[in-house]
């Protein structure tokens, strides 16, 4: 699949690939530019550097590690050894049962490198001295062969950020910790209370990966520029059109103000990407409805300036309709907000606007988004979907950022959450027919009661078990709406990025739309379409996918000649 240029009708000439018939002038020269600090791409500077070669890292913002930085930073890396049983073969098993059919995203040379490539990633890491340690995630289905229910997810390691000097300023401010226990936030809250008591500051989740990654960088003397967006890919040619082009040798930067062209005689890696921010390309590639302020974080347009790129070049792409999604809590105006454990608890539904419930609240997310789009599909766009809790739930568990107890006037306010003494007045409020609500209310009440979902087996399995509170009984995921007041929040399907994007192969490099690479040019992360093509096997595949894609780009550079 490609997308066709804009050039000549009406698109930005200024940011498409510059065709030059020889070596191109340049300001400055390196070996290979990495466009992104993610922890895939940084994993790729390491590696090149390992290997002998000059690097540029150039990241568009003023915030190293991107979005990927304000995340938990969890991977999933099966096949490594250790207490859990676990091998290529049941993992490979587990991961083609979830992601299904084989596609040009999701090809078998493409499982094969990732899953033989999780391991390796892990044991570099150790090489390295980037710390990881168990996390309590397991496979996000556990009940089919191959899976296991923990022992495959790590997290870092909490690390001391000031170790990497100046460098510190430009990580995401308050970035997760990554942990989830009682005594992993005890520790954490301890090591924050030192950082007052020493003048120390310590990071966790993403923003410790990052930053151990980066002292790895400082060590080997990796170039990195921060606020300098790649505006053009520089391309060889033996014309003066893009369909002569040879492969590509360098970027055009604008840094400090400055236009500058560099030159790279290996190669240029893109590792970021994503056109969640981007309205009308979600129109043309994602479900409807989608909007781009239902993508949870920061979203990202680089991926925009790719598929021009793509267009005029000839270069392939595919999982274009697909998104790392999630359910969220939205109203219009105000953050989305991951609904996380607030659909998977106790004392809450969601119903259409019927009033009837039409999914298993505590199912993988992807799996709810889906429920959600197939919902529309039959009820129209204008459908909406509401989260509906009583005061048990209220009290007891967060609706998206809002923590559990005293609602916040600002929540009620801003029309985020809609409140009500009873569910007729409620349903009223939010445009939901009010017997429909009343029946499911007291269906629920039924089921939750016997500790048996009849109509969609919430609870039933292992991993909703586990997404529950497991102080709940007989059901974690179960308990009565009854207690007033009643509380509702909008539910969207959400996202946390497009997982559509350059097609590459086994080795990252970016292929043409008649399957061969373009020379120069390899793709990885968010940049590159998602090896788990329509699905999310576990927590933390996409940044795994990313370091182990950046250390395969490395390794086919490294191979590579000018």
């Amino acid at each position: 699949m490609t997308r066709p240029g804009r050039s000549g009708s009406g698109g930005d000439s200024q940011r498409l690939p510059v065709p030059v018939t020889d070596r191109p002038a340049a300001d400055l020269m390196t070996d290979v530019v990495i466009v992104g600090s993610t922890p895939g791409a940084l994993c790729a500077a390491i590696a090149c550097r390992q290997a002998g070669l000059e690097v540029l890292v150039a990241e568009p913002s003023g915030q190293l590690g991107g979005i990927a930085a304000t995340r938990g930073g969890r991977l999933w890396l099966p096949g490594r050894d250790g207490p859990t049983a676990d091998d290529y073969a049941s993992a490979r098993d587990y991961f083609d049962r979830v992601v299904g059919d084989f596609e040009p995203c999701s090809s078998a040379p493409r499982r094969h490198a990732f899953l033989t490539g999780t391991a390796g990633l892990a044991s570099w890491l150790a090489s390295l001295g980037v710390d990881l340690e168990p996390d309590s995630a397991g496979d996000a289905y556990p009940d089919i062969p191959g899976a296991l229910a923990s022992g495959r997810v790590l997290r870092p390691a909490l690390v001391e950020t000031t170790a990497i000097g100046r460098l510190v300023e430009f990580l995401p401010a308050g970035g997760g910790s990554g942990t989830d226990g009682v005594l992993d936030k005890l520790e954490h809250g301890a090591r924050r209370v030192g950082e007052f008591a020493l003048g120390r500051r310590w990071g966790g989740g993403a923003v410790a990966l990052e930053s151990a990654l980066l002292a790895v960088c400082q060590r080997l003397q990796v170039n990195i520029w921060w606020q300098a967006p790649v505006r053009r890919l520089v391309v060889t040619s033996t014309g003066n059109d893009f369909e002569t082009a040879e492969r590509v040798a360098g970027v055009v930067v604008d840094r400090g103000g400055r236009t500058v062209r560099v030159l790279a005689g290996r190669g240029v890696v893109l590792a970021e990407g994503g056109f969640e921010a981007d309205a009308a390309l979600r129109r043309e590639f994602l479900p409807r409805p989608s909007r781009p302020d239902w993508t949870i974080g920061l979203p990202s347009r680089a991926g925009a300036d790719q598929l021009e790129w793509a267009g005029e070049l000839g270069l392939g792409l595919a999982g274009m309709g697909y998104a790392w999604w999630r359910p969220g809590l939205w109203a219009p105006g105000v953050p989305v907000q991951d609904a996380g454990r607030s659909l998977a608890v106790p004392h809450g539904f969601v119903v259409d606007s019927t009033g009837r419930r039409f999914v298993n609240e505590a199912c993988a997310g992807v799996d709810f988004c889906r429920a959600l789009y197939a919902r529309f599909n039959d009820l129209g766009p204008q459908m909406s979907a509401w989260l509906i809790v009583d005061s048990d739930h209220r009290r007891r568990y967060p609706l998206g950022d809002v923590e559990p107890g005293r609602l916040p006037r600002a929540a009620e306010k801003s029309g985020f959450v809609t409140t009500a003494s009873t569910l007729p007045e409620l349903a009223w409020k939010i445009k939901v027919d009010a017997s429909g609500l009343q029946a499911t209310a007291g269906r629920f009440e039924r089921h939750a009661a016997d500790g048996n979902d009849e109509d969609f087996q919430r609870g039933a399995g292992t991993a909703d078990r586990a997404r529950g509170d497991r102080k709940a009984r007989p059901n974690p995921c179960l308990g009565a709406v009854s207690k007033p007041p009643f509380y509702a929040v909008r539910v969207v399907p959400a996202d946390l990025g497009t997982k559509g994007g350059l097609l590459t192969d086994e080795f990252s490099r970016v292929l043409r739309a008649d399957g061969g690479p373009m020379p120069g040019l390899w793709a990885i992360g968010s940049a590159a379409s998602s090896v788990a093509g329509p699905a999310d096997p576990a927590p933390g595949v996409g940044l795994a996918e990313a370091m182990v894609a950046g250390r395969a780009a490395a390794a086919s550079i490294a191979a590579s000649a000018w």
